[in-house]
């Protein structure tokens, strides 16, 4: 869920995963917050989560108490779901920028909902938005909020700009716009083929145009296997951590996302790298899975582990989590690395890209500032918009477990560029025995 602030994201998955209707006063979206200072004044500033459940008959399962703990209500919709989904709630004000695009980049989500405030019309951090999920190959569709209050000329010139945004060149996509006729059925198999981008109107005060889109959403397919991020239940384990937690009673609880492998309770891993590059040996003691207890965790969805370190005498407390840190398999050899290569493509940047540049580099759950060390392009010194090289980063303060083909973004305050991991340059030895005590 992204597009620009007070666009209606909360409000729209509130309406949604709560089957109500808003008061036009913060209702709904009142019931999907995480904290207080978003309650008050309005604005998401971290990453929500909320789940849809859908029957076998494609009908969607609520919880009927008004009261209920996310608890209670997660394990209500999960026990009686078939089918579930998963909404990301982002952030929307610019200040945000960098948690939405670790949300985007870390938790690999299937599709991008743009929201869009008919009133509103396109600005600029929705085009950033939009750039950001096209960059990724994330497939896009698009939902006009707030038809209630906008007159028609307004709503005219907001959908003629999205339809000409859409169908442009760079973006590429064939729009779909949804009526009261439109089949559900094609809309939903096109969408993960990326080559077309659906438009939904509807308010979450009336309710005009929501029966469609959950009849969408209860269509749409997981890309899990055709994503090309995910690997085998057979393959060794990697599971991204973009969140810790200590809970009290429990002890510490990682959650993230698997990205191979299969993890059992009572299963050893690897995590780290910490500040100066280890590895510690931790066991899973239990897995949650949509706040539900479960036995088994395979690739391609979100789990909350809890996790003991292997020696009594180590202590894991929140200070020793940061950005990029991963469980690995416990046999597996991970060698954090300072410095990379990577194929790039300057998007927008008013001045030029040189030696000695620094930008933040987003790459799965790593976020990091890194300096420009070396480039290969066609100027041969700098390189400005729309220019293609190879350029040389080092991470300015600590190693990141990195693989080559991995997708980054690096931004300066906006996005500035991104490209495809070519090559991890690997440690000389002498440091690779430090970074290993």
């Amino acid at each position: 869920m992204i597009g620009n602030v007070d666009s209606g994201k909360s409000t729209l998955v509130g309406v949604l995963t709560k089957s109500l209707l808003d008061d036009g006063r913060g209702l709904a979206r009142s019931k999907v917050f995480n904290f207080t200072h978003e309650q008050v004044n309005g604005r998401t500033s971290s990453i929500g989560q909320e789940i849809m459940g859908f029957d076998t008959d494609l009908k969607q399962v609520v919880y009927d108490r008004d009261n209920a703990t996310r608890n209670q209500s997660w394990s209500h919709v999960v026990s009686n779901s078939q089918k579930l989904v998963t909404f990301l709630d982002l952030c929307g004000h610019e200040k945000y920028l960098k948690t939405t695009m670790f949300g985007l980049v870390g938790l690999m989500p299937d599709y991008s909902m743009i929201v869009v405030g008919s009133n509103m019309g396109v600005s600029r951090m929705t085009r950033e938005h939009l750039g950001i999920s096209l960059a990724l190959g994330i497939p896009v569709f698009i939902v006009i909020t707030k038809i209630d209050i906008c007159p028609k000329q307004v709503y005219d010139e907001t959908l003629t700009v999205l339809t000409k945004i859409m169908e442009s060149k760079q973006a590429g996509k064939q729009v779909n716009i949804i009526t009261e006729t439109s089949d559900m059925q094609i809309a939903a198999k096109a969408l993960p083929s990326n080559q077309t981008c659906p438009i939904f109107s509807i308010s979450n005060v009336t309710g005009e145009g929501l029966g469609k889109l959950k009849e969408f959403l209860g269509l749409l397919s997981s890309r899990v296997s055709i994503s090309g991020q995910f690997g085998l239940p057979t393959d060794p384990v990697e599971f991204f951590i973009d969140g810790n937690y200590q809970v009290k009673g429990v002890g510490t609880v990682v959650t993230g996302t698997l990205l191979s492998g299969t993890v059992k309770p009572g299963q050893t891993l690897q995590l780290g790298p910490t500040k100066i590059g280890g590895f510690t040996q931790v066991q899973v003691k239990s897995i949650h899975c949509k706040r539900v207890e479960v036995e088994e965790a395979a690739a391609g969805q979100a789990f909350c582990f809890c996790v003991k370190p292997i020696d009594k005498k180590e202590v894991i407390k929140r200070n020793f989590f940061r950005k990029g840190m991963i469980l690995i398999d416990k046999d597996a050899n991970p060698q954090p690395i300072f410095d990379f290569e990577a194929e790039v493509v300057i998007l927008h940047n008013a001045t030029t890209i040189k030696e000695n540049y620094q930008a933040v580099i987003h790459c799965g759950v790593i976020r990091q500032a890194a300096k420009v060390v070396e480039m290969i392009c066609d100027d041969g010194v700098a390189m400005r918009s729309g220019d293609k090289g190879i350029i040389r980063f080092r991470f300015m303060y600590r190693p990141e477990f990195l693989k080559e083909g991995t997708t980054i973004l690096f931004r300066e305050g906006r996005t500035r560029g991104l490209g495809v991991v070519s090559k991890v340059i690997l440690p000389k030895p002498v440091v690779a025995q430090r970074l290993a005590k």
